[in-house]
């Protein structure tokens, strides 16, 4: 039986309703061309565009905002220093810095990825540490993210993070719904980075406790290539590839998951590192396949 969702502040403020689509990320430093010539030929099929960058780049946001403007596309805030599952001390000017960017990109919610981005200062954004599969780490995530969504004012959405080593025999969904309910906040489901933990721990796809995640709050879904590497012992590790085409595996998990998710508003194709040519084909790969998700009864 699926777990009753208790529909919350974080629930009302989904943001637009109705607006729903695909969404693409590119480098926003050094992709920018090739956003522009994606939207020149896959525009139609485009609602959302994904920007990550750090709390004190306005320039950045400022210009991230006039794109989406030019195109009619709406933005999504990925702050690249917004570290929920960390130990560094969350900084309030920090956090009303990152308030500000989100304002200027009119983004209706935040997405962080379940993670040590920041250890004593030092940025960990190539290196980043995933959160424990443990229950006390729920605790500290949900404490931190209470705290960044009043002083930010808008509504985080929790990503399950890559994996490239697993501590701990939770399940990441599981443990995400926990957070979740507890810290009143929305969800993005990261298909690839779910199907490479659930395999280097030597679990099915699909698990049985899916049917209680709170599907309602997911809102975002992210999709990307995925490389498996085979080592001796049978041990495989899955590294996420967004240069890389989604592979039918993760295309199928998709398949069996997100069409559990009512308020799902965007699909990201994960593409920095693709040519102007390769992105395009993705996005309107996308696009075909998220319509049998909305529609799906």
């Amino acid at each position: 039986m699926t777990t009753a969702i208790h529909k919350g502040p974080a629930i009302d403020r989904l943001g637009p309703q109705g607006v729903r689509g695909v969404c693409f990320s590119c480098d926003a430093m050094t992709g920018m061309d090739i956003a522009e010539e994606t939207v020149r030929r896959a525009g139609d099929d485009l609602t959302w565009f994904g920007v990550g960058i750090l709390a004190e780049d306005e320039e950045l946001a400022l210009r991230s905002a006039d794109f989406c403007r030019r195109h009619g596309l709406r933005a999504l805030f990925h702050p690249l220093d917004l570290d929920v599952c960390g130990s560094d001390p969350l900084d309030d000017r920090q956090l009303r810095a990152i308030g500000r960017r989100a304002d200027e990109l009119d983004s209706p919610w935040l997405n962080i990825d379940l993670a040590m981005w920041v250890r004593r200062g030092e940025s960990l954004l190539e290196s980043l540490v995933p959160m424990p599969l443990v229950d006390e780490a729920v605790d500290v995530a949900v404490d931190r993210i209470k705290h960044a969504q009043d002083v930010i004012g808008r509504p985080l959405t929790i990503e399950n993070a890559p994996y490239p080593y697993v501590v701990g025999d939770g399940d990441v969904l599981t443990l995400m719904t926990r957070i979740a309910e507890r810290a009143d906040c929305l969800m993005t489901i990261d298909v690839g980075h779910l199907y490479g933990v659930r395999v280097q721990s030597g679990r099915d796809a699909v698990l049985p406790s899916d049917d209680d995640i709170a599907w309602e709050r997911v809102v975002e879904a992210h999709l990307s290539g995925t490389f498996i590497r085979r080592f001796d012992g049978g041990v495989r590790l899955v590294d996420d590839k967004h240069d890389w085409p989604v592979s039918a595996e993760v295309w199928e998990l998709a398949d069996a998951l997100l069409p559990r998710a009512p308020h799902l508003r965007s699909v990201m194709a994960e593409a920095e590192g693709m040519t102007a040519d390769e992105l395009t084909d993705s996005v309107r790969r996308f696009a075909r396949r998220t319509e049998q998700w909305w529609s799906a009864p």
